[in-house]
């Protein structure tokens, strides 16, 4: 008998097995309930915002109402909940999108909701949509930073952060500047933004985040005078 007869049957390979649905769905049902959950609590921290404004001295009033809490808290919630979902069976960018944009959008309804149920403050329709639409655009940029930060090492992650950083140092120096009556919240922004740096940063981040920093405080002037006479144009309407 020849060789050949004793050959074994070809068989065709076995097609790649599909992974579990149910890690998929728990993976998701996990995403959804952070982002839900981050929702809430900015929520309730923009209500706080609007709280605190007639309980903090006028010296120390932009602690509370300013562009530095409404871009670094989405960004610490955003955070919070790439961290809470895991990596695996998720779309980073999908989610940290999502994060920041309702986390942004969480505090819009949180602050004005309390003005108008509780503080019974009246503000003009055109000041809720401009700072609804601040909050998309920035809600977008606080998620692509914290996913970077999250995901990412080296240089990048070093802009990003310095990027966050650049908020409060510029909104400080604003202050300061524009408000001397306030100058002592501008300071604190001021220090926070170090603050940010000299603890985010990593070896070899360092250089891009105090230089992406300090360039985006010069853009940031720009968009800080842009969004102040958007501001008094919708107050007036």
């Amino acid at each position: 008998m020849s060789a050949a007869a004793h050959a074994a049957p070809f068989r065709r390979p076995a097609p790649a097995s599909r992974p579990p649905r149910r890690h998929t769905s728990a993976t998701t049902a996990a995403a959804v309930a952070a982002v839900i959950a981050s929702t809430v609590a900015a929520v309730l921290l923009g209500a706080a915002t609007e709280a605190a404004q007639g309980v903090l001295p006028t010296a120390w009033g932009p602690l509370a109402n300013s562009i530095t809490a409404w871009v670094l808290l989405p960004a610490a919630l955003t955070t919070a909940v790439l961290a809470a979902v895991p990596r695996q069976g998720t779309n980073g960018l999908t989610l940290a999108l999502a994060a920041g944009l309702a986390s942004t959008q969480g505090l819009v309804a949180g602050y004005y909701g309390w003005a108008a149920v509780v503080s019974n403050t009246s503000h003009a329709w055109s000041s809720v949509v401009l700072w609804a639409a601040a909050g998309l655009v920035s809600g977008a940029l606080v998620g692509v930073a914290a996913l970077v930060r999250a995901t990412e090492r080296g240089p990048l992650r070093g802009a990003a952060t310095g990027l966050l950083a650049a908020v409060p140092l510029a909104d400080g120096g604003r202050t300061v500047l524009l408000f001397p009556w306030q100058a002592a919240a501008g300071w604190a922004f001021a220090a926070l933004a170090v603050v940010v740096l000299l603890v985010g940063l990593r070896r070899g981040e360092r250089t891009a985040g105090w230089m992406t920093a300090a360039a985006a405080v010069a853009a940031g002037a720009g968009g800080f005078a842009l969004l102040d006479a958007a501001a008094r144009i919708a107050g007036g309407l």
